[in-house]
């Protein structure tokens, strides 16, 4: 059982006073976790797909020489997805989702001092 905590499952704290745009150290670890995962899962039928033709081969160089098509098809896969515009993107995501959890935030302050 793995109990190990990603940073996807902690509630990031920010400075309310601090603009949205401004990330803390955690979240930018946060936001190249995003990004990392996301390449993998936009790579993953080529990555199980070299997996699956390593795994016929019981010596590991062998398989390495065997697979090196599928090898270079998922390594340039996951290059495409390593570029900083994907980063900048998954981290414009973040920056709204907090814009959006403080909207949200001021929202049910209003909503409950009207009351």
């Amino acid at each position: 059982m793995n109990s190990k905590k990603t940073l996807e499952d902690v509630d990031l704290h920010t400075n309310p006073n601090l603009p949205a745009w401004m990330l803390t150290p955690k979240e930018e670890k946060l936001v190249y976790e995003r990004w990392r995962k996301n390449t993998h899962a936009k790579c993953d039928h080529l990555i199980r797909s070299y997996i699956e033709c390593s795994n016929h081969y019981s010596n590991v160089i062998e398989g390495f020489n065997k697979c090196k098509d599928i090898n270079a098809r998922t390594q340039g896969c996951i290059r495409q997805y390593q570029e900083m515009k994907y980063l900048d993107q998954e981290r414009d995501k973040y920056i709204q989702e907090k814009l959006d959890e403080k909207k949200r935030i001021q929202e049910y302050i209003k909503n409950r001092d009207s009351k």
